[in-house]
């Protein structure tokens, strides 16, 4: 999906668009990249949870970087409403991440989910998009 798809995510009550991203990077302290430069998140994401940093995912990974069980990762999500009843649209930075969330949920036989390539990346570049810094209005429990 592009910036369009996901604003119209956003705007959905019956969706949800899912930053897997580390907590530093939702909240805005850092990019992730050092190829971009503007920090925080897009309005109205939901926090997924994944991992430590732009290069791990552990909270969705084994040790061994195999796929954590999908109860596992469900009940990651679960917490925060993103569950398959909704559409799911999944981003990160530049894409990988939120193309793995994609396909435990497509495994999962999730009907409705999708993934915004561009992420943080593209919707950062355009200054007429909106973004977020600082802690949400929401309450995050951060699996560190």
């Amino acid at each position: 999906m592009d910036v369009p798809e996901a604003k119209e995510i956003i705007a959905s009550e019956q969706a949800e668009l899912v930053s897997v991203r580390s907590w530093p990077e939702y909240i805005g302290e850092v990019s992730g990249y050092n190829y971009i430069k503007k920090k925080g998140r897009i309005p109205g994401s939901v926090f997924g949870n994944c991992g430590t940093d732009v290069y791990h995912m552990e909270n969705y990974r084994n040790l061994d970087h195999t796929t954590r069980e999908y109860h596992e990762i469900e009940e990651i999500w679960k917490e925060v409403g993103v569950v398959p009843e909704k559409h799911n649209a999944f981003y990160c930075g530049t894409g990988w991440r939120g193309s793995e969330a994609w396909l435990n949920a497509w495994l999962m036989g999730w009907p409705r989910v999708s993934v915004f390539d561009g992420g943080w990346f593209e919707w950062s570049k355009d200054s007429e998009n909106s973004t977020e810094t600082g802690m949400p209005e929401r309450n995050y429990k951060v699996i560190a």
